[in-house]
């Protein structure tokens, strides 16, 4: 099952708001890739409804990018909400691979800047350089999936 993006980034949200720790809408971008291929290897399916987007900056989620667009290079204050204004998350306990990839990802992101995570996102080999490389407006699943580059400097490996 493909969850909505800004739902995912509510619960990476809901972590960052508990702990504290300032999340700008780049440094979003980034851990939500990270999360999107974990969960991918663990299920051998895409995480999210809406594809990732080669930008400049590496793996970008159009809703994701026009729900926090407003906090420019500042840190998000608020969670992202649907057009009756109400805020949601994934039922984690409801989707325990979500939350596995989360707590994978979370721990070893939080104390990052979005630049750093972004150069993450750049390394040869990465999902994100195939189709910057082809020229591709859009990330290919199956490269996100078997994406392993940002493993070792993540220190997942």
């Amino acid at each position: 099952m493909a969850f909505d993006a800004t739902r995912v980034c509510n619960n990476i949200l809901q972590r960052a708001f508990d702990e504290d720790v300032p999340v700008t809408p780049m440094k979003l971008q980034k851990i939500l890739y990270f999360v999107a291929s974990e969960y991918a290897k663990d299920t051998e399916k895409p995480l999210l409804s809406e594809p990732f987007q080669q930008w400049q900056y590496g793996p970008v989620v159009a809703s994701v990018y026009s729900e926090f667009k407003p906090f420019g290079s500042g840190s998000i204050r608020r969670y992202a909400k649907d057009s009756q204004g109400k805020a949601y998350v994934v039922n984690e306990s409801k989707n325990p691979r979500l939350r596995e990839a989360l707590d994978r990802v979370w721990p070893v992101v939080k104390d990052r800047g979005a630049v750093p995570l972004s150069r993450i996102t750049h390394l040869p080999e990465s999902a994100w350089r195939k189709a910057f490389d082809a020229n591709e407006r859009y990330i290919d699943e199956d490269d996100i999936r078997l994406d392993e580059t940002y493993r070792p400097k993540l220190g997942l490996d």
